[in-house]
Formats: structure tokens, sequence, C-alpha cells
């Protein structure tokens, strides 16, 4: 059984994609194109929230101070 992807890969050519990569860059491009807004929103909310859970506690109190420890207003 044979798919779509499989083909032979230049290892030397820096610029062709493995195939996986290919899949997940087409179903990234698919998703993202066939989403609304409000599951785009959702799923920056999920990164952001999972990148921010990576970094340290310091990291994550140093961006919140510099966001919300301000006297001026935010708007």
């Amino acid at each position: 059984m044979s798919d779509s992807y499989s083909y032979d890969i230049d290892v030397t050519d820096p610029n062709e994609l493995d195939p996986i990569d290919l899949m997940i860059k087409d179903l990234v491009d698919y998703k993202l194109n066939a989403c609304s807004v409000q599951e785009l929103l959702a799923m920056a909310a999920s990164w952001m929230t999972q990148d921010l859970e990576n970094k340290s506690l310091s990291a994550v109190q140093a961006i919140h101070n510099d966001l919300f420890a301000r006297q001026e207003e935010l708007h």
C-alpha cells in the first residue's frame, strides 16, 4: 500500500520537507483556513497557556509584572 507522501527525499537539499513535516503543514494549513475565529482564538489561548506553563515561575512573574504592575491604566 502506498500513499501520496511516499517518495524519495533528497537528504542533501535543506529546503525539502520530510513527508511527516509536509503532512503536518498540510493539516495545519487546512485547519487554519477552515476554522472559525472562535476556534482560532481557542487554539491560540491553548497554545499560549501551554507555552507559559513550560516557563519558570520567575519568567511568568516577570511577564505578568511587566503587563499588570504598571501604575498607568492599560487600554
